[in-house]
């Protein structure tokens, strides 16, 4: 697996925006997976969904072919590491904790994060981004 999908992307999937399911299916070639992260998010706006049995349906058979990547102590003490150096040089930490953590479990599985909102990670160092 190379490539880490971000929740936007797993969203506009969902949702049959041509333009995500082109881009995974060229990626999945690759291995592709999704956070822990990504699931609570993804997951909370199915429950919200007009149709939520048919919305969770479809992200679970989403799930049968995308692996979930953990958030693992490893990755919680990089998370940490990245909150502390954001700080240091005055950088927003607490407005994106979900974010942080999403990019920490990307750094230590050596995963490109693939986003569309390249801004909430582009500085964090050391981070492979694929901005859609």
């Amino acid at each position: 697996m190379i490539h880490l999908i971000d929740s936007d992307l797993t969203i506009d999937h969902l949702d049959d925006i041509q333009a995500a399911s082109s881009l995974l299916d060229a990626l999945a070639g690759d291995g592709i997976a999704i956070s822990i992260i990504t699931y609570m998010e993804v997951l909370e706006g199915r429950l919200r969904a007009t149709d939520p049995v048919v919305a969770h349906a479809k992200f679970d058979a989403f799930l049968e072919n995308v692996p979930i990547v953990p958030f693992s102590l490893d990755a919680a003490r990089r998370c940490a590491l990245i909150r502390e150096d954001l700080r240091r040089r005055s950088r927003r930490v607490r407005p994106r904790a979900l974010d942080l953590i999403t990019a920490a479990i990307a750094l230590e599985h050596d995963l490109t994060l693939v986003t569309r909102n390249s801004a909430d990670y582009d500085d964090i160092p050391g981070l492979k981004l694929y901005a859609w």
